[in-house]
């Protein structure tokens, strides 16, 4: 049945979809605020309103799908935006988003220190809301808001987000909006860093990527060239890798799928505007991880960017779109269909 239908049985709206704004009462979580929600087909995620309208938690029937680092949530009081310092509170969470005016690693430019992936995860949003709509038949819930990643004298760049699920539709897409609401022309970044853990992730997952070449970022990642696409077991003394993608269809979806829970995940998006494309592979015990991140350029340094043209920049009032399509697989047939695509 519909929810057309299945409303008839229901007294609250919340046995049906479930959303509800909650505040961490806890530890460095204290005062995050997110939204919770849980539609009919049993995926069930967060919105971390305070940290860039990321997705910090996402599962699926009971099964989860996300990795969680060891900081957890934390609130945006704490962020250190020196060097390394935006891995004391990176949640990773199923969604942190690197940008808006930086992404990579951490990096000198015209005099200026950045650090790793930029501020936009760490800022709360300006304005937030969220509704159910119904119509013909169907509910959906629409979610979302604003923020501003600006500087007096420097860029003012602005971040609105769309989350959208349906009722019944183990999927939802993220519709993003960033602008350069000054005056002058402004550099612009941006990483999807979209994080697969236990129990989804294991051994024994299958990886699919669909590009025509795997690129290894580091002399050591091309030492793990020949197994990208395999996880390993946990080992404490794994050094992460990283491998670049070149995709060729107009909206890849890459997935992982877990043969022994009958469950997996995959994401689309539009390769016209997000035309690069990281794989993060981290094996480390306590550190289990697998990385699926389009991006709008490349993540070793603004330089590095500006040498190889990936470098993008957005000129005063211009606005640029992103799409991410995000899919709960169920059963080896749907895996199987993505790889035909």
């Amino acid at each position: 049945m519909g929810f057309k239908e299945d409303k008839r049985y229901a007294g609250h709206m919340d046995q049906l979809f479930k959303v509800n704004r909650v505040e961490m009462l806890d530890g460095r979580a204290e005062g995050a605020k997110l939204l919770d929600v849980q539609n009919g087909s049993g995926m069930n995620f967060s919105i971390n309103i305070s940290r860039g309208m990321d997705i910090p938690y996402l599962s699926y029937k009971g099964c989860n799908i996300s990795f969680v680092s060891p900081c957890g949530v934390v609130a945006p009081e704490y962020f250190d935006d020196k060097e390394l310092g935006f891995l004391k509170s990176f949640t990773a969470g199923f969604l942190t988003t690197g940008g808006l005016s930086y992404i990579g690693g951490p990096c000198e430019y015209e005099g200026k220190s950045y650090g790793l992936h930029g501020n936009v995860a760490n800022t709360p949003a300006d304005t937030f809301h969220y509704e159910i709509q119904e119509e013909d038949g169907n509910a959906c819930l629409i979610a979302g808001g604003k923020l501003q990643e600006a500087v007096l004298f420097g860029d003012k760049l602005s971040l609105t987000r769309q989350i959208k699920c349906c009722y019944k539709e183990k999927k939802f897409t993220i519709n993003d909006t960033v602008t350069n609401e000054g005056y002058k022309k402004a550099r612009h970044m941006i990483l999807y860093h979209m994080n697969i853990g236990y129990p989804l992730l294991t051994p024994e997952s299958k990886i699919y990527i669909p590009s025509s070449k795997v690129i290894p970022r580091t002399p050591h990642s091309a030492e793990g060239l020949h197994c990208w696409n395999q996880a390993q077991e946990p080992d404490p003394n794994y050094e992460e890798m990283c491998f670049y993608h070149e995709m060729t269809s107009p909206m890849p979806k890459a997935a992982i799928y877990n043969p022994e829970l009958g469950i997996g995940i995959s994401i689309a998006f539009k390769r016209s505007a997000l035309d690069h494309f990281v794989q993060w592979k981290m094996m480390g015990a306590g550190d289990y991880v697998i990385g699926l991140e389009p991006c709008n350029a490349t993540i070793d340094g603004i330089e590095d960017a500006i040498a190889n043209g990936s470098l993008k920049y957005l000129e005063p009032q211009e606005s640029v779109r992103y799409r991410i399509e995000v899919e709960i697989l169920e059963g080896p047939e749907e895996f199987e269909k993505i790889q035909q695509l």
